[in-house]
């Protein structure tokens, strides 16, 4: 099984235990991964700021176009942000064939071309209809038993294309937790918006946002929430202190990605391969877990 990677600007720096985490959970697995030799930033942050969507298209291409010329594997954006916007003009230029050739009018200054033919996939769809739970199962070598995860998705993970999951009610990272061992507690805001875009702008409406998520995972009893995108954990984890300031309540809540517990059930350094270090609030239960 061999992937290109887009990392995308999160997985680079602020979520860098995402991509330590992910590049061990699928060398462990079989899954080989290549990053995209020079690629750039897919724009998602200023997206619809300054009004130039073609701006934001041929960013998109641009990368869609180095992958296709250096092998023509499918993409996985593990970063949800990314995954939404590589997708979406990806599609958009696999329908519109008038859209695709004035792109490429463009990318000719950059000696690029896309011919459309690559497909963009999140690292959930790949872990589980490529890989498998049956696979990830027979791996195991330090089961989460015992450990009440609540399976937190956001708003972009699966919306708004539901390519492999349910938009409103997926199931594809319950599924993968149950198969690491772990107790999936249910969970209402699972595909809430946790606001992290606004979190510049609105703070008081992003804080009340995250602590609605976080109060809702801790009522079901959940020790500690998964994800798989970077914005989410990002805003639910690193900003606590803050959104416990602006609420006037103390927030403790460890926020980790689907991939660092992948690594530590699987039997991987809990430190150099599931990064757990760099997470802010510590996930005792999940770090009990790696001990056993």
């Amino acid at each position: 099984m061999d992937y290109f990677l887009y990392s995308g600007c999160s997985l680079d720096a602020s979520a860098s235990h995402y991509m330590i985490s992910l590049e061990a959970v699928c060398k462990a697995l079989g899954a080989h991964l290549k990053d995209i030799e020079d690629w750039n930033c897919c724009g998602a942050s200023i997206a619809y700021i300054g009004g130039n969507e073609m701006q934001q298209i041929v960013l998109n291409a641009r990368n869609l176009a180095l992958a296709e010329k250096q092998g023509g594997m499918d993409i996985i954006a593990p970063c949800s942000s990314c995954y939404i916007m590589m997708n979406k003009y990806n599609r958009e230029l696999q329908e519109n064939p008038a859209l695709l050739a004035k792109v490429n009018g463009i990318l000719a200054e950059g000696g690029l071309s896309y011919s459309g033919g690559l497909k963009v996939r999140h690292i959930l769809d790949v872990l589980y209809n490529d890989i498998g739970v049956d696979k990830i199962k027979g791996q195991l070598r330090k089961p989460l038993t015992g450990v009440k995860v609540a399976s937190y998705y956001g708003c972009q993970t699966t919306r708004p294309f539901g390519e492999y999951d349910s938009m409103e009610s997926p199931t594809t990272q319950d599924e993968l937790l149950a198969a690491l061992g772990a107790e999936v507690v249910p969970f209402d805001k699972k595909v809430k918006c946790c606001g992290s875009g606004l979190f510049l702008t609105e703070i008081e409406l992003c804080a009340r946002l995250a602590d609605d998520i976080i109060g809702n995972a801790k009522d079901h009893g959940a020790e500690v929430i998964s994800t798989a995108c970077p914005m989410c954990q990002m805003n639910l984890e690193v900003y606590q202190p803050r959104i416990s300031k602006i609420l006037g309540k103390e927030i403790k809540m460890p926020v980790v990605f689907i991939t660092q517990l992948m690594a530590v059930a699987l039997g991987l350094d809990p430190k150099k391969d599931a990064a757990l270090d760099r997470n802010i609030v510590a996930p005792e239960s999940v770090l009990r877990a790696a001990a056993a």
